[in-house]
This record gives structure tokens, sequence and C-alpha cells, in this order.
């Protein structure tokens, strides 16, 4: 003991570059310290927890041990050497200080930032189980891209950091300049940033989800949603059985007519035409309208909130309009079926076929549309 005191007294005496021999040999031990707590750590306990979730049927508990693994033997030489920092601090200059501070401060935010960086396909399938509870699809869309957002977030944070530290005053010019890069990027992809917000107002408002039906401004023909990309929209078309990518800014931007969403509780698609018949006298116009309400009585698959009208005379033409709701599954086959069934009304009357002129809801839509993309 008294050897101890003696040695301990007689360090006190001797310095090493203005720093006490004592400060200097705490430090050491708190150096060794630190290399001894990591070799604990990494050799014992993470050993033992490895040892002890090498049983478990789920990989979650493995992946979040190669997680932390590392990161945490960084952390105890980090807080060792910050220690040894706390010790000597009195004796190093206020620049010194704040350079090592500063460094300090970097070698926190990246072993957060490595931690993320290597947690980031964890974090995805947590927000995947998560989305996997909400109604909208929009968090399926976007969450496939979250780990590739959290890893560039991590790198951009300690870039940012590092720039700071090594650049100092300089720094914010390189910011700045990372900024008009940016800027410079968005204007030149414009067009595909654009079409991904166009991705999240389709699914906000809900313009049409996988398997519509729906009718688009400037193409012609029935089609069938088939997926909602973050740039386009993938169209199934009824006419040539062929696949057509649509950007989503040209969905949003035109007209897309929904067959698919229904106010009414049953789903239903609409046939509405109007029929211009010349030369035919007040009897055969209740006649045919008579007629045409019993085929829609007739045949299965028409609704019963369908009406008839009788539009009055255009020159020699005299109007009639009809508006109807069918089932879709039952669509096509109904609507060939009343259309066979309206030209047997009208050989029946005695009408010729170049006396009548059908002006169908697809026509107008057409028109609707050209002029929708003029506009």
């Amino acid at each position: 003991m008294e050897f101890l005191e003696t040695f301990w007294k007689s360090l006190e005496g001797i310095s090493i570059a203005g720093i006490p021999a004592y400060k200097l040999l705490i430090a050491f031990g708190v150096l060794l310290l630190t290399a001894i707590l990591q070799g604990i750590i990494a050799e014992i306990i993470i050993k033992r927890i490895e040892a002890l979730v090498a049983n478990t049927e789920s990989d979650l508990d493995d992946q979040l041990i190669a997680i932390i693994k590392k990161p945490l033997s960084w952390l105890i030489l980090v807080v060792g050497l910050w220690i040894i920092k706390i010790i000597l601090i009195e004796y190093l200059s206020s620049q010194l200080q704040e350079i090592i501070t500063d460094i300090f401060g970097l070698a926190f935010i990246t072993l957060g930032a490595y931690m993320i960086y290597n947690a980031a396909p964890l974090l995805g399938n947590l927000l995947q189980y998560l989305t996997m509870h909400t109604q909208t699809d929009l968090d399926d869309l976007l969450v496939p891209y979250f780990p590739r957002l959290f890893r560039i977030a991590a790198i951009v944070v300690v870039s940012i950091k590092a720039a700071e530290v090594f650049l100092g005053t300089s720094a914010g010019a390189l910011i700045g300049l990372l900024g008009g890069a940016g800027v410079a990027l968005g204007l030149l992809f414009k067009d595909i940033i654009y079409d991904w917000c166009c991705a999240v107002i389709i699914y906000t408002d809900r313009l049409y989800k996988p398997k519509d039906w729906v009718v688009v401004s400037g193409l012609s023909g029935f089609f069938q949603v088939v997926e909602i990309g973050l740039r386009t929209t993938k169209l199934y078309s009824w006419d040539w059985g062929s696949i057509i990518k649509m950007p989503n800014s040209r969905m949003v931007s035109g007209i897309v007519d929904n067959w698919s969403q229904n106010i009414a509780d049953n789903e239903e698609w609409g046939l509405t035409e109007t029929l211009k018949i010349d030369g035919i006298t007040a009897d055969q116009v209740e006649i045919i309208i008579a007629g045409i309400d019993t085929i829609f009585k007739s045949i299965d698959g028409f609704y019963s909130n369908y009406c008839i009208i009788f539009n009055g005379i255009e020159g020699n033409s005299r109007v009639i309009k009809y508006i109807s709701y069918i089932t879709p599954a039952r669509y096509f086959s109904a609507a060939r079926e009343f259309h066979l069934s309206v030209m047997r009304l009208m050989e029946k009357e005695g009408i010729l076929a170049q006396n009548v002129y059908i002006i169908t809801d697809q026509e107008t839509y057409s028109k609707n549309m050209k002029m929708a993309s003029k506009n």
C-alpha cells in the first residue's frame, strides 16, 4: 500500500507534454478497460445471445443481433474515448476541444446512420406488416421504396455532418451546391416526379383501382386496370387483348370514365342510346316505346330502374332516348340481345334500317373526350 502511495505521489510531479503523468495513466486505464469491455461484449454476451436464439423459428432476432453487433462494439469504444477526452479536456486548447467534440458528434451520428442503413430492410418489412391492415393501397405501393429511402437518408446525413466537420465554413457552399444540383435534377426529371405525384392523386382520390373497367380519353375501346405503379398505370385492352402502359399524369389530366364505381347498392353498367327514326307516326312511336319497355323486362341482366323518354321531333326524325343499367356479368350478352330485339321490333313495324339512326353513349363519350383533350 505504501509503495502504491509513494508511486502515485511520484507521478504527481511528473508531466508529459504539459499533462500530468497520473492523468495519462488514468486515461490509459480507461482505454484498457474499454478494450476489455469490447471483448466481453463480443465474445461472451453476444455469443450467448446468439446461442439462445439459434433454436427459434423466426429469423428476426438473428437480424437484430447482426444489426447491433458491430455498432455496439464501436459505441463502447467511442464512449471510452469520450471519457478520456473528459479526463484530459482541461489540458487541451479550446480549438482542439471544438474539433474533438465535432469528431465525436460525427462518430455518434455515423453509428446511428450505420444501424439505420443495415436495419432498412427490416424496417421495410415492419412497415409492410403494418400496412397490411390499412384500407388504402397507396402505402402498399410506397412501402417497397422506403428501405432505399432510409439508406439514402443515412448516407446524406453522414455526408453533411462530415462536410461540416472537415470543411468547416466550406460546408455551406457544398450544401448549396448539392441543393442546386437537386433543383437541376428536379427540372430534368420533372415529368417523372409529376407522374409520382399523380400516383398519389389516383390513390387518395380513388379515381380507379386494379380490376376496374375504364374508358380513357384519347384511347379507343374498353380497358381493365391491371396495375397502378408509381409512374404508369397498366391497362388491359379488351379490344386487342394487349397491355398498354399509360403515364399516371395522362390518366389524371384526361377523362377517365370508371365503369366499376357505382353509387347504387348493386354493381351496374349503363346502356344509354338515342333513337332517331324518320317518317313514323305517333302511333308507331307509342308502339316502339311499349316494345322497348317489354324488351327491357324480358331480358335477364337488366335492372328495373330504366327509363324511356320521347324527346319530340328533330327535323324529320322522332327522337326516343332510353337509359338502362345492366349487371356487369351479363352486360355484353344482354346488350347484344337487346339490340337484336330492337331490330326485330323495327322490322315488324316495317321501319327501314336506313331510316333509323342510333346515337350511343360511346359516341357521346368520344366527343367529350376530344373536346377535353383540346382544352
